[in-house]
């Protein structure tokens, strides 16, 4: 009864120009994963809880380069850890050292309290990132092109020698390619038993 008794007396103060009386709006998509990451992150480790946290303060561009995070023992009288942040080059690694406290306080701010932010080049800095093999190739490699008989040549010449020299050029390559796909559809073998779909 309270609750509905709130949300009245919120009703009657709504005013649309007062920016003070509304409610930020949110998206169904930030909603909904909120609750899913919140739902992920209940069992998660420390490291997990870290990755996370730093990926979502840190930006973009740091995430993307980030290779992985770690928690080091508390130390000293703070007794609160280091956050070592492990990434795949020494650039980035320069500009965001120079960052290094403040991204302490945003850690703090986003409830990961640590004492320092470290960075350090992966051991697999460098390598090129691996795909997963059950990925199928997105252009399967294509026969090579027949080339054109001298009297397909011919006839290239023939229909484009009353173009303007600016265009000729470009009119007979585009011209040879087209003839020589067609070539290249009628030479492939036919099949003789239709494929089941």
């Amino acid at each position: 009864m309270a609750q509905s008794r709130k949300r009245r007396r919120e009703r009657l103060e709504y005013d649309p120009l007062d920016p003070a009386k509304q409610h930020e709006p949110k998206t169904v998509a930030s909603a909904v994963s909120a609750l899913v990451d919140g739902n992920l992150l209940v069992g998660a480790s420390a490291a997990s809880l870290a990755l996370t946290t730093w990926k979502r303060v840190a930006g973009r561009r740091a995430a993307k380069h980030t290779v992985a995070v770690w928690l080091s023992e508390p130390k000293g009288r703070a007794n609160l850890p280091d956050l070592v942040v492990y990434l795949d080059g020494h650039a980035l690694m320069v500009d965001l050292t120079t960052n290094a406290e403040l991204y302490v306080d945003r850690l703090a701010h986003a409830g990961l309290e640590v004492g320092h932010v470290r960075f350090k080049l992966s051991k697999k800095a460098g390598q090129p990132r691996e795909e997963s093999p059950s990925k199928p190739s997105v252009h399967p490699a294509e026969p090579p092109l027949p080339p054109l008989t001298p009297m397909e040549r011919a006839h290239v010449t023939a229909a484009t020698n009353n173009l303007p020299p600016e265009i000729r050029e470009n009119a007979s390559k585009a011209m040879e390619m087209s003839l020589r796909r067609a070539k290249l559809r009628t030479t492939d073998p036919v099949q003789t038993s239709p494929q089941n779909p």
